[in-house]
């Protein structure tokens, strides 16, 4: 026991004489100027290093200083640009009898960098960035040829101390990052880790590291490990076993998960990679999974992801379609002087809807969009119905039927604009071609659509469409500057049939026929309330071998004669509907009402002339339907109406669009029954009476009872 005992105090004096020898001849201190210098030639700024370098013995021997900082250049409000609390480096004790200074690991504590940018631009890293690049760009000095400090020099002059550093370990780091010009896009980094294994030129060393991010009400975290190698002159470098794991949220996103693998990256050579996302975008579920392979040159100017696959898969109550399953493959290329990124070989599909092509994006204050894409046939309907509208109807057929005394209110028309703002934060300019393309009940083939999009007015240069045996060719301008945007459209319709056009647009059957349609409309505010109530324009209709349904011109004109006359009524319900060989229309559109004097329809039996209007906010119509019989009209008996030819029978339209009450004017139809028959009546006198003073005068009595 006393023999161990005495060992113990033997090592203990060992040790205790060892670190007086080291303290007595290397002091620490000696290496501020060195350090101060150095700091100065590599980023430019002043450090400052508080206090004494001292010594330390646990957990390892090294130095500790108590405070370390780079100022900022003049003209910053805050004056460091780095500042650590505690800093500390271990070194090997043997080498530095030599005057070698091997240091082990540099371990740096609560340091906090300011990161600014003031309003004209400038930054406090504009020093460090240049001192960088001028070193880049020029060759090393020679040893001899550095001038270092007066304290310095003498200690170089005896025998120049070798520095080397084998790792570098940063704890709990914070750096904030400020603009004068945007105080509130502050980005905050706390918890900020790096360590890094000691490494040697040309071999494999092992890194990890971690921060916690803050901005506005976005949060996120990001943590990594792997290996990168340096060359001999630390010019170039190589990743393997890269892994990144992070998560996002804010107000109304929740990514818990974002993860990046890249097994292998190296200059000039093909990197395969893979990332994963999954959590929320406000209330749909995200998983979001890719691939590729990435390629970055020499010269760090252009970057190529060939290859790359990602697939999207949603789940949400509110989607048009749950689940939604989004897939993007194609070839990136990124020229980074240029600021041109280019996408070929695009193929995206979206459900069932699949797009072709290429687009490429010039980066910059404004990015500039071109595009040029393919569709086959694609089906819109799925996405123009909304998932609320279908959970409601479920709901309601799960749910029994109250009948309610109370009748039901109209939903007001919405006064809401949509935000358009994002039409000014870029410019497009593109072509897209479908070979067919359904919308509900909407059928177009062969459509082409040309765009230009350009400081927020958006063109329509050319739009082209079959559809219902015709063709649509049209233009338009939407200018979102204007408060509220303003718009205007022109489109020509030929060769169409109306009937199944207006029964997709509308749900409305009431016209049959085939022929032109000509639309030229212009309007401010694009809500549904100032739609309906400012749109104003001219659409013109003509029309050949139609009918007009729901209304039997023949049967009311029979009926009202017959009561007329005092004869039993028809009552049997004939077809609802009037043939005609051809019709046209000039309708115009003003503060939510539409109006017409020349709505003019021919058949062999009749000939119709309407005057009058439609709201079409209310959906009410008043008009007045002029019709002349020039055919024969076969009556319940069989018999012809001879007495009605060549007379015109107003007939009045009003109320509801979709139900309207038609009203025959008898008064009118008896004034030109009667006058006919005085026509021919007179007629008849004018043979039997010779005396021209005579007929003047009984002319004249009896039109004037009229």
């Amino acid at each position: 026991m006393k023999k161990l005992f005495l060992v113990i105090v033997i090592i203990c004096v060992v040790i205790a004489g060892g670190i007086a020898t080291l303290v007595t001849l290397v002091d620490p201190n000696q290496f501020k100027p060195m350090i101060v210098e150095q700091t100065k030639k590599a980023t430019g700024m002043d450090a400052v290093i508080g206090g004494d370098i001292r010594w330390q013995f646990f957990p390892s021997i090294g130095f500790q200083i108590g405070e370390v900082s780079l100022k900022n250049p003049a003209g910053f409000k805050r004056q460091d640009f780095l500042h650590v609390s505690h800093l500390s480096v271990d070194v090997a004790v043997m080498p530095l009898l030599d005057k070698e200074l091997h240091i082990g690991s540099i371990n740096l504590d609560g340091a906090d960098i300011q990161i600014e940018t003031l309003r004209d631009g400038s930054t406090n890293l504009d020093s460090l960035l240049q001192r960088q690049a001028a070193t880049e760009n020029t060759a090393s000095p020679a040893p001899e040829a550095q001038t270092p400090s007066a304290p310095a020099q003498s200690i170089e002059s005896e025998h120049p101390w070798q520095i080397t550093v084998a790792g570098v370990d940063i704890r709990e780091a914070r750096v904030s990052v400020l603009n004068e010009a945007q105080p509130a896009s502050q980005l905050s980094l706390e918890h900020v880790n790096l360590s890094v294994n000691a490494f040697t030129p040309n071999q494999w060393t092992a890194f990890s590291w971690s921060v916690q991010g803050k901005q506005a009400a976005q949060q996120f975290s990001v943590a990594g490990q792997g290996e990168f190698r340096l060359s001999d002159d630390y010019q170039h470098y190589a990743l393997r076993q890269l892994s990144v794991q992070g998560n996002y949220q804010d107000q109304t996103n929740h990514l818990s998960s974002v993860t990046l693998s890249l097994p292998a990256f190296e200059i000039g050579q093909e990197a395969p990679f893979e990332f994963a996302v999954q959590g929320k975008l406000a209330e749909n579920k995200v998983d979001l999974t890719g691939k590729g392979s990435l390629n970055l040159d020499a010269q760090y100017q252009q970057i190529n992801v060939n290859g790359l696959d990602t697939q999207l898969k949603l789940n949400g109550a509110q989607l048009p379609v749950n689940p939604l399953s989004v897939a993007l493959q194609g070839n990136i290329h990124m020229d980074l002087p240029d600021s041109q990124l280019d996408a070929t070989h695009l193929k995206l599909q979206v459900a069932e809807l699949m797009l072709r092509g290429q687009t490429s994006v010039h980066l910059g204050s404004k990015p500039d969009i071109r595009f040029r894409l393919q569709g086959d046939q694609m089906d819109l309907s799925p996405f123009l119905s909304p998932a609320a509208e279908k959970a409601t109807v479920a709901a309601q057929q799960e749910q029994p039927v109250v009948v309610s005394a109370t009748p039901a209110q109209e939903t007001p028309l919405s006064e809401q604009e949509p935000d358009l703002s994002v039409l000014k934060s870029f410019d497009l300019n593109g072509e897209l071609n479908i070979t067919g393309l359904k919308a509900q009940k909407l059928a177009l083939s062969n459509l082409v659509v040309k765009t230009n999009l350009h400081q927020g007015v958006l063109t329509l240069s050319d739009l082209q469409a079959d559809l219902y045996q015709g063709h649509l060719q049209g233009s338009g301008v939407l200018d979102a500057n204007a408060v509220p945007a303003t718009y205007q459209t022109r489109q020509s319709l030929q060769g169409i049939q109306i009937q199944p056009l207006l029964k997709a647009l509308a749900d409305n059957d009431r016209l049959e026929g085939k022929g032109s349609v000509s639309l030229d409309l212009h309007g401010q505010g694009l809500s549904e309330k100032r739609i309906k109530e400012n749109i104003q324009g001219v659409v013109k209709v003509q029309l050949r071998d139609g009918a007009l349904n729901g209304i039997n011109i023949a049967q009311i004109i029979r009926q009202g004669y017959a009561k007329l006359k005092g004869k039993p009524l028809d009552d049997t319900e004939g077809v609802q509907k009037t043939d005609f060989s051809a019709a046209s229309a000039t309708l115009h559109l003003q503060q939510g009402v539409v109006t017409t004097d020349d709505f003019t329809l021919q058949s062999p039996l009749l000939r119709i002339h309407t005057q009058g209007k439609a709201n079409y906010i209310n959906e009410t119509v008043d008009a007045v339907v002029r019709t002349s019989i020039v055919g024969t009209l076969k009556g319940q008996d069989g018999k012809d109406i001879n007495e009605l030819k060549d007379v015109t029978i107003p007939i009045q339209l009003k109320g509801s669009w979709t139900q309207p009450k038609y009203k025959l004017v008898f008064d009118d139809v008896a004034k030109q029954k009667v006058e006919k028959e005085i026509d021919r009546g007179l007629k008849k006198l004018d043979d039997k009476i010779k005396d021209e003073k005579t007929k003047k005068a009984l002319n004249k009595l009896l039109k004037g009872l009229f």
